[in-house]
């Protein structure tokens, strides 16, 4: 399975940075978007610089309704009329005006083989949805948009209702304090924060878990494969 970082707050050479995320799936199977940043236009340039054409996509899944995250689904003329998009429960009338076609989620489901949409878990009155994908016999790598709820939280529904290990979190970690940031090095082998971690939950889990962090921005390749994850330098190959 191949994973592509399209759009976060850094970014690595020839790529822009926005305050958003995007990360492009390749199972081989089947192609998804988990997130489409805010800005379509830095969508749009940045799978283009990494040859991501967003037409081809099979489905995507939005973690949640802010503005980071599904601003890119909102703009017309980068994704094929009628795209499936799996939501949590929110403003999906925003997806329909797009020409997409949302699907709710109101509790944790198979999207596709070998991609589990989890949740949803509430969070200050909204929802957030996780995408957990099969990367080996029981083996589980999550992606989190900004882990509002939690990323330990989110990660532990994916354990019970999925079941594996996880191999790799990735995404927005939403700047957990360091005792949760120690927890979450208890249940993940690899850590990719980046979007809303912040630079002190970053510096940190380089700091003490340096084997098993890695550095994420727009550019971001990794190829997950049994059994273990390996996290490819920016632009190191491409989708």
């Amino acid at each position: 399975m191949r994973i592509v970082v399209l759009v976060d707050d850094s970014a690595g050479p020839g790529l822009r940075a926005d305050h958003g995320l995007s990360i492009y799936v390749d199972s081989g199977r089947w192609r998804a978007l988990f997130d489409a940043d805010s800005d379509p236009a830095v969508l749009e340039f940045n799978a283009r610089a990494l040859g991501v054409d967003l037409s081809s996509l099979d489905f995507a899944v939005l973690s949640h309704h802010h503005l980071g995250h599904v601003g890119g689904f909102l703009g017309w003329g980068l994704f094929r009329r009628g795209l499936r998009v799996y939501a949590p429960p929110g403003p999906v009338e925003r997806l329909e005006a797009a020409g997409l076609e949302p699907v709710v989620i109101e509790s944790t489901s198979e999207v596709a083989p070998g991609a589990h949409a989890v949740g949803p878990l509430e969070s200050r009155g909204f929802s957030e949805l996780a995408l957990a994908l099969d990367v080996g016999p029981g083996e589980r790598a999550l992606l989190v948009g900004c882990g509002h709820p939690g990323v330990g939280e989110l990660a532990s529904r994916a354990v019970s209702d999925v079941g594996g290990r996880i191999s790799l979190i990735a995404g927005g970690f939403h700047a957990p304090p360091r005792p949760a940031l120690d927890r979450l090095a208890g249940v993940a082998g690899r850590l990719c924060p980046g979007h809303c971690s912040g630079d002190e939950a970053r510096e940190y889990l380089r700091a003490r878990y340096p084997e098993r962090y890695c550095e994420f921005r727009s550019g971001l390749v990794m190829e997950l494969r049994w059994p273990a994850a390996r996290a490819a330098s920016p632009r190191a190959s491409r989708p």
